[in-house]
């Protein structure tokens, strides 16, 4: 049975009334929140009908009560609104009447539906790196951060500041920004590690490394932070195929004790036959995950490169490295395994598969998967991938909600798309950062956010003396511990 909007509404447009059409499809919106979870409190769901459409009209009303109208160009629902209209239905549902004018007749469609979690995201935001699509050279990059409650956007570093320098591999410590750290890599490279109040520059470059740290990921206690050091190369394809592949032409696996910022060189993790990837604490921080493939000649082999998961106990008093398991044989099987990633609360560990290697960003078929710690049962996460890949996914500080970067929208651009995950291990349909003005956001900027993370709080990082203290080249010189 079809719902007509509310007699108020129909009065608002009653000179065009007379030439609505109802339609029982769904409306064609961009982005595709039809049937989203979302979040009470997050940025409003704006979004557009198909080009062509000069107006809009929407009503939401909420299951548990509150309803709230937009008229516009597209649907663009006020922030104050939109949180109180969310709040009120955490755990119920908001109902969507579209109507869109066309050539000067109106069009209501079906009604669609989204379903506001009771599951709060309380983070303040996430952080994130965007880049051009390109591969040889880059202009502007930066690592910025989103309030995902609004529209704010603010840059946390920008390439403008270390010219010819390229930053990524950034993270904080399970969400908290109050420790921090992220790498620069070229003539100047370094690590930056920021606690509290205070940061350091630091090189692993030392006797029995192979350069600086990257990948990283921060011990619990915030003491020990675990890195591999891998020289980056890219090969290109041509067919019809993926157009590139990022590989490692070697990859060691080191600890760092950031009281004296000496390192732990394991020479299980440090052998030249093996490729060592991709650490990450548990949160008792007395195990560590990475992934370990055995080393072929690349680029001519890179495709036979294929990583399984591993584990190593930790004991965090010490910083000894205990004993080595492997978690899942993926090689076995001919596939590939990387970013293992354990939700805070020790129940989950999500990570990536794809054919071989170990930067799936650039793999089609690169998905998500998810293994219970509890049963050990892995299984791939049906409910977010698609046709493209998925990558580069973490957890939000309460374990309820995760984010990830996709390219299924155009194939070439990469966005960054957030769902929930109940107690269960069920996961909901995912949605796209919110924008406002979407398609005109994300179809008319020509850069990809990866590397994505979720933070409790804003990232307090000071720029002022930044291009002085990289040119400078004084770095803290990391010592390996005897």
């Amino acid at each position: 049975m079809k719902r007509l909007i509310p007699f108020i509404a129909i009065l608002l447009m009653a000179a065009c009334a007379r030439n609505t059409v109802y339609s029982d499809d769904l409306p064609a919106i961009y982005p595709d929140y039809i049937g989203v979870t979302i979040p009470a409190g997050i940025a409003p769901m704006d979004f557009n009908l198909p080009e062509g459409y000069e107006r809009t009209f929407v009503v939401v009303t909420g299951s548990l009560g509150g309803e709230l109208k937009t008229k516009g160009r597209w649907a663009s629902f006020p922030v104050k609104a939109w949180h109180k209209l969310t709040a009120l239905n955490a755990g119920g549902t908001l109902r969507f009447t579209v109507l869109g004018r066309k050539d000067g007749r109106w069009t209501q469609w079906r009604d669609f539906i989204m379903y506001v979690s009771d599951a709060p995201l309380t983070d303040y935001g996430v952080t994130y790196r965007k880049i051009a699509p390109g591969y040889t050279t880059y202009s502007r990059i930066g690592l910025y951060q989103r309030d995902i409650h609004t529209f704010r956007e603010d840059p946390i570093i920008e390439s403008t500041l270390t010219p010819g320098q390229c930053m990524n591999c950034h993270t904080a410590n399970a969400t908290d920004p109050s420790q921090f750290m992220f790498h620069l890599r070229g003539s100047h490279g370094a690590t930056l590690i920021q606690q509290g109040g205070s940061r350091e520059w630091v090189t692993t470059k030392a006797e029995g490394t192979l350069g600086n740290m990257a990948y990283c990921y921060w011990h619990p206690d915030g003491r020990w932070l675990a890195g591999s050091i891998n020289p980056v190369r890219q090969c290109f394809r041509t067919g019809d195929q993926q157009p590139i592949e990022v590989f490692d032409t070697a990859s060691d696996l080191v600890v760092m004790d950031l009281r004296d910022y000496s390192l732990i060189v394991d020479p299980r993790l440090t052998t030249e036959d093996w490729l060592e990837s991709s650490p990450a604490f548990t949160p008792d921080g007395r195990t560590l995950y990475y992934c370990k493939a055995k080393a072929y000649e690349v680029p001519r082999q890179v495709d036979s490169i294929r990583y399984d998961l591993m584990r190593v106990s930790f004991d965090p008093q010490t910083g000894t490295l205990g004993e080595i398991a492997t978690v899942l044989p993926a090689s076995a099987s001919g596939r590939s395994i990387s970013f293992p990633r354990p939700s805070y609360d020790g129940r989950w560990l999500m990570y990536n598969e794809a054919d071989c290697g170990v930067f799936p960003i650039d793999h089609k078929e690169a998905d998500l998967w998810l293994m219970d710690l509890v049963t050990g049962e892995t299984r791939p996460v049906d409910e977010v991938n698609s046709p493209l890949s998925e990558s580069y996914h973490n957890w939000s500080s309460d374990s309820r909600w995760f984010l990830f970067s996709s390219r299924r929208d155009d194939g070439l651009h990469v966005q960054l798309f957030i769902a929930s995950i109940d107690r269960d291990g069920r996961c909901t349909k995912p949605f796209v950062l919110p924008q406002r003005n979407p398609r005109k956001f994300y179809h008319g900027i020509l850069y990809s956010f990866n590397a994505p993370d979720f933070t409790k709080e804003r990232v307090r990082f000071d720029t002022r003396g930044v291009y002085r203290e990289v040119f400078s080249d004084k770095r803290v010189q990391a010592t390996v511990k005897p």
